[in-house]
């Protein structure tokens, strides 16, 4: 399976280990705290402040002091602790846990590693993984994880363990093709193999022919690219099942890892997963043994060294999706193919312009065409969003120019522990191939997101994003595991049992009826809708905020009904429609039912966030119901908005923008949108010609003096940010201007909106793009 899932179903079956083992406890309510941590009603004043702690961690310290009865002591135990500050700040504080918990009696190894990671999950998200694997290690084995890791023997496999009749399906992430294993594997062993790509009408009678043909010759039949013909599989599978197939015949199936593949096949077939390793060393070396030797060193002699930025090209290029959504605003599937056209189209444009000579002087390359064709065509026509397309013209711009064959040339400027402790990576010397790959061999596995450009904290916004996700999946996998517990439990308890006989309910019930409570009291009664009179109505901000109130008002009334259902079910007092089962389902797993989806929130959210969330957003809106009853719709200009916390937040920028055009008798077309980031909290102070925005985060940057410069901090909260529309010539200019976007939220899918920023003197503009920096109106949902 993929390396990310890998922990994901190692926890899952620690968890079933430990309810048949006899000499420990199952940990049911820690794990249970470690799936919903972040449920439940808290309000500010709870628990002591200890001070070095964020607002995030000061909440995960009261919901762990106050739930789990061994940590509640848990803030008097930090203060205790002065080494607290300096633990938290340690790179691996997963290996030196402090105890902050309380010990009855003394826990085992298994205990110590569950109540480790509740504390990390708490203090540093970041390094959920990294516990989860250490908790798993505890359970199974320090070797169990370690031995997925080993490299399998394809060809051992293939021939002593693999049947005729069972196809062999390579699956692997999009962009990876997983056949050239199965090509290698052939020529080493002298088998032959007969290769087919899948996809048109033509290819399924070849396939066919082939399968027949080598069934009974003993041959190999490879058919690629399978996932995009899943209808076509079906018959695969049952044509496999009526075979006679020759003791040497082997059929290998290679698809993209695709939800629509047929379940039958994958459970008749043995399946590999391939992924490509990560890191730039890796992705050069596999670059390097995928284009000849012969075709890199023909003439003219440049031609070996502009391969080679081409390959690091690639490299940075693919290498940044691992750390979408700040590498790239959303997952570019940039693959191989790219690269051998990108290869094919660097060979024309040479041999036209050396014209066969051996040399060609580096001002003589059409570098503009390189560039253009790279960034409009080749990597650039899969990308449809503008600031990822100005991120790959900077790549393109900085290094396919002249200046690359100067012997000091930097590929990456101005990063900590580049190699050799140098602070810039310079372009190898030398013309030949064998430089090139002796210069890559010699770089370490494993590189910092600052050789791609990013910011070296990169890193801990993926681990974090990670750890989210394991929890997240954990939740979606719980129904059935509470279905089994329930058979389990039934089994070992006798009739006369009087626990069983006052609450025969299973388990996710239970859970189910404490979170439906807890999220009834989170939740508001009800929302006021604003009063609409002859004056009113002609208010844009008025007309919009109606709409807003309407639909939240609505919404509410639904989930407070719907929740109240849950709990007369989960009580024995209603009976359940198909519309409550899959309710049901849904908020057992952590997944927002599909009636409450209104309105856009991130693709992983689980319930639990969701409900937090809505209910500040039903707090705004109550807000703004309370300023047009008491002085109007005119008030509502001057009312800082948290623009993460709207609805239809576009719609807002768009009725402000027709607010001041209207009050003006303007064109909408005249104005243009002038932002100033203020350095006071002061909402006393906002001009009456701005619309103040209150609860934007800047990602990968700082604002002093409303000028913008780069930070090594992940995200800055910004204070009241003012919007002005302005006339188009009417504003003053002064000092450079970026253009930055305004995200929804943190995966980056929902661009709202571009401002113009001013930026400090000195900074770099390309700078700003290449470390992903980007405003976001909420990060509640991530």
């Amino acid at each position: 399976m993929l390396h990310n899932d890998r922990c994901t179903f190692a926890i899952l079956l620690c968890r079933i280990f430990l309810k048949g083992h006899p000499n420990e406890p199952n940990y049911d309510q820690e794990f249970n705290y470690f799936l919903r941590a972040k449920e439940g009603l808290l309000s500010s004043s709870t628990g002591p402040i200890v001070d070095g702690l964020n607002s995030e961690q000061q909440e995960a310290l009261s919901r762990l002091s106050s739930r789990l009865p061994a940590f509640k002591k848990l803030p008097e135990k930090i203060k205790e602790m002065p080494e607290f500050g300096a633990w938290l700040q340690q790179s691996t504080p997963e290996q030196a846990v402090p105890q902050l918990w309380i010990e009855e009696k003394q826990l085992s190894p298994i205990g110590t590693a569950m109540y480790q990671l509740l504390v990390i999950q708490a203090f540093r998200p970041d390094r959920v993984i990294a516990a989860a694997t250490l908790f798993v290690a505890a359970v199974m084995g320090g070797e169990y994880l370690a031995s997925a890791e080993k490299e399998i023997d394809l060809g051992a496999i293939v021939e002593n363990e693999i049947k005729a009749r069972v196809p062999v399906l390579l699956c692997s992430v999009p962009g990876f093709d997983a056949s050239g294993r199965v090509d290698d594997l052939a020529a080493e062993m002298n088998k032959q193999i007969s290769s087919i790509a899948i996809g048109s009408a033509e290819g399924f009678n070849q396939a066919d022919r082939a399968i027949n043909m080598a069934c009974k010759s003993g041959r190999w039949v490879i058919l690629k690219n399978v996932h995009l013909a899943p209808q076509w599989l079906v018959q695969l599978e049952k044509k496999l099942h009526s075979l006679q197939p020759h003791a040497g015949f082997r059929l290998f199936l290679t698809m993209e890892i695709n939800p629509k593949l047929p379940v039958n096949l994958l459970r008749a077939g043995r399946i590999f997963v391939f992924e490509p390793p990560p890191g730039i060393r890796a992705n050069l070396l596999r670059t390097f043994s995928t284009v000849p030797a012969s075709r890199m060193m023909k003439a003219p002699n440049e031609r070996a060294r502009l391969y080679f930025l081409l390959a690091w090209f690639h490299a940075i290029v693919q290498e940044r999706l691992r750390y979408c959504p700040l590498g790239w605003a959303k997952y570019y599937e940039f693959s191989e193919s790219d690269l051998r056209v990108a290869c094919d189209t660097l060979d024309t444009w040479i041999d036209a312009t050396a014209m066969g000579r051996t040399n060609l002087p580096p001002e003589k390359v059409p570098w503009d065409a390189l560039v253009t064709l790279l960034s409009q065509s080749i990597y650039g026509g899969k990308i449809d969003n503008d600031f990822d397309q100005r991120l790959l013209q900077s790549f393109l711009n900085k290094l396919f120019t002249a200046k690359s064959f100067e012997g000091d040339f930097a590929l990456v400027a101005n990063i900590d522990n580049g190699p050799n402790g140098n602070r810039h990576i310079t372009m190898p010397d030398g013309t030949r191939r064998d430089h090139f790959l002796k210069w890559i061999e010699s770089l370490a596995d494993r590189q910092t997101p600052a050789w791609l450009g990013l910011p070296n904290n990169a890193e801990k916004v993926l681990l974090t994003t990670r750890g989210t996700d394991l929890i997240g999946k954990l939740l979606k996998m719980q129904q059935l595991e509470d279905d089994d517990e329930l058979a389990y439990s039934m089994d070992e308890s006798s009739p006369t049992d009087p626990k069983v006989q006052v609450d025969g309910r299973p388990s996710w019930m239970k859970t189910l009826h404490n979170s439906a409570l807890t999220w009834l009291q989170l939740l508001p009664k009800s929302l006021q809708t604003l009063r609409r009179t002859v004056e009113n109505i002609k208010d844009p901000l008025y007309r919009y905020f109606e709409r807003e109130v309407n639909s939240a008002s609505k919404l509410l009334l639904d989930v407070i009904h719907d929740l109240n259902d849950v709990l007369l079910i989960c009580q024995g007092e209603k009976k359940q429609t198909n519309y409550h089962r899959t309710m049901l389902g849904e908020l057992v797993r952590g997944i927002i039912p599909a009636n409450w989806h209104r309105y856009t929130v991130p693709k992983g959210c689980t319930v639990i966030q969701w409900i937090t969330d809505f209910s500040n957003r039903v707090k705004q809106l109550q807000q703004i119901s309370l300023v047009v009853y008491s002085s109007g719709a005119k008030e509502l200009q001057s009312f800082p908005v948290w623009l993460g916390g709207l609805l239809n937040p576009e719609a807002w920028i768009t009725a402000s923008r027709q607010c001041v055009a209207q009050a003006n008798s303007w064109s909408l077309e005249e104005l243009h949108l002038d932002v100033t980031i203020s350095d006071s909290q002061d909402r006393s102070t906002i001009p009456h010609d701005c619309f103040a925005v209150v609860g934007l985060k800047l990602q990968g940057a700082q604002c002093k003096n409303n000028q913008l410069l780069l930070t090594s901090s992940i995200m800055s909260e910004l204070p009241i940010t003012l919007l002005r529309w302005a006339r188009i010539g009417e504003d003053k200019a002064s000092g450079s201007k970026l253009s930055l976007p305004i995200y929804l939220n943190s995966t980056r899918t929902e661009l709202l909106y571009t401002v113009d920023l001013n930026i400090a003197p000195g900074q770099d503009p390309h700078s700003f793009y290449e470390r992903g920096v980007a405003l976001l109106t909420s990060t509640a949902l991530n």
